[in-house]
């Protein structure tokens, strides 16, 4: 279970630093005792196993502390975009019927701005405050006692109930369980070697599965977590040199930024032993371009919160600055199924494809979710015959690489961030000068994807491109507004109707190998 994560590291490595978060350090004896403490909090306000507890907040050691208390305590967690408007975090806390809510100070204005949307909610705890109206992280800690739960976990129990983006344009609820979560750290651990001792920074948002998986396998070894509250090129790079980091995960808008930062060359980076990086696909010059920089091994990650994230990865050997043209061809790609996943590539019908043809991407694993949070149907969807489909279209070659071309469907990734393009449509459309929309990923060098409207007019109404991002970015988060829009006459239409998105893209992406 994920609750045995900090008991065996307190029992193996009890004075040994777990979690590094600015001027605070916790050693394992320290971390499980929280996390005892903190679980027996959550079933003391009332909760039982089953209830759901939400987590609004930047990275911070009382995450972790969260992740691991909230499973330990039956309740599975529910983290929750700090990007998010009001009104999606109120479809979420709602859909996932959360009882509990753990926030930081900063996001209580948005949480109370919404509160009377939120029926099944208790009880909020406040994590870095002591404010009105809410209970105090460290006091429910220390009125808490430290001895175990009761253990009435079992593998199959739900752990995380993490929400992903839906081409409906409403956020589905996925979830995760422990027998899922813990194989992922097992496929991690094999294929990366971990070990303890290592040093793991997270700095992409711990909201997102690929670095809440980065967390729990370095856990799951006993290495210790540094935790970064913000991101900025510089925090990156004096994080690795002062604490000594073996393994930083990146996404790739972070490493270039890195590469634009002036000075970057004068930290001591020795300690590198691989970067990771996902979420993205990296262009092989920038990633040549950081190697040089960071001087150690890459490690590419492809996943899905679905899969809580590891299908396949490009190993370190696979990185080369020198090398054929086949050396290079590979580092477009995303690597080889890991160890306990297994890996194909379907047509419309469900048969496998001959090599280097393009379907489908699909996985099967114990590390597959149990299924989307009341919605069978999408469920059956995506679950087929044992089978998780992606959505990804992709190709494989004779050495069994993996290389993704296309999506099946229209999901934008902007630095990482997973973007529909039917939730930006059905903002424009309320616009009184909008008489169609259609929102496309196109090429960006910095965040691999930039969000673009193609928008038809109504007659006699006006209206420019500034007013329309503007008119997005008060309805929106502020990473899905249209970064550019353009004004078109009509749109390309399947013989059913349908804007056919592939015509769209096309010219904006002619030339490029893949199409995300």
């Amino acid at each position: 279970m994920i609750g045995d994560i900090p008991r065996r590291n307190a029992r193996l490595y009890r004075n040994r630093t777990a979690v590094i978060d600015g001027g605070v350090r916790l050693d394992f004896f320290q971390l499980n005792s929280r996390i005892n403490r903190l679980a027996n909090a959550i079933l003391g306000l009332g909760l039982k196993k089953g209830d759901k507890v939400a987590v609004l907040n930047h990275n911070c050691y009382q995450y972790i502390e969260l992740y691991f208390a909230a499973a330990r305590a039956g309740t599975p967690i529910v983290p929750l975009n700090f990007r998010l408007s009001g009104k999606e975090l109120s479809f979420i806390i709602h859909d996932s019927e959360a009882r509990l809510l753990f926030t930081g100070k900063n996001y209580l204005p948005v949480i109370e701005k919404i509160w009377d949307e939120l029926k099944d909610l208790r009880h909020i705890v406040c994590i870095d405050a002591n404010l009105p109206g809410t209970e105090n992280y460290e006091q429910i800690i220390e009125m808490a006692s430290d001895a175990e739960p009761g253990d009435n976990i079992e593998e199959d129990d739900v752990a995380i109930l993490g929400y992903t983006g839906g081409t409906t344009g409403l956020p589905k609820g996925v979830l995760t369980t422990h027998r899922n979560l813990i194989s992922s750290c097992y496929n991690c651990a094999v294929e990366m070697n971990l070990y303890p001792g290592a040093t793991y920074l997270n700095a992409p948002p711990l909201f997102h599965a690929g670095d809440a998986m980065g967390m729990f396998a370095f856990s799951f070894v006993g290495a210790t977590n540094v935790i970064m509250n913000s991101f900025s090129p510089e925090e990156i790079l004096r994080n690795i040199q002062q604490h000594r980091v073996t393994h930083p995960l990146l996404v790739p808008a972070m490493m270039l930024f890195i590469l634009q930062y002036p000075g970057a060359e004068k930290f001591d980076l020795s300690s590198l032993e691989t970067v990771l990086y996902g979420t993205a696909p990296m262009p092989v010059e920038p990633l040549k371009n950081a190697m040089r920089l960071f001087g150690c091994g890459f490690c590419q990650v492809y996943g899905a919160t679905e899969t809580f994230v590891p299908i396949s990865m490009l190993k370190p050997e696979d990185h080369v600055l020198e090398g054929s043209g086949e050396d290079f061809r590979k580092m477009s790609s995303a690597g080889r199924e890991v160890i306990g996943v297994r890996v194909k590539i379907v047509d419309n019908h469900g048969n496998e494809v001959k090599e280097g043809e393009t379907g489908e991407i699909v996985v099967k694993g114990n590390n597959v979710m149990k299924g989307y949070w009341k919605r069978p149907d999408l469920t059956a969807e995506a679950l087929k015959d044992g089978w998780y489909h992606t959505g990804d279209m992709g190709r494989m070659d004779e050495l069994k690489y993996i290389y993704i071309v296309d999506r099946k469907k229209d999901m934008i990734i902007s630095g990482g961030e997973n973007i529909y393009p039917k939730e930006i449509e059905d903002v424009l459309f309320r616009h009184p000068a909008v008489a169609d929309a259609a929102v496309i990923g196109v090429p960006d060098d910095t965040w691999g994807e930039a969000v673009k409207a193609l928008v038809i007019k109504k007659d006699g109404i006006d209206v420019s491109e500034d007013e329309l991002i503007e008119f997005c970015k008060g309805r929106l988060a502020s990473y899905k507004k249209p970064k550019s829009v353009e004004f078109v006459s009509e749109f390309p239409r399947s013989t059913a109707g349908k804007v056919i998105k592939q015509e769209l893209r096309e010219k904006y992406w002619k030339g490029r190998d893949r199409k995300v």
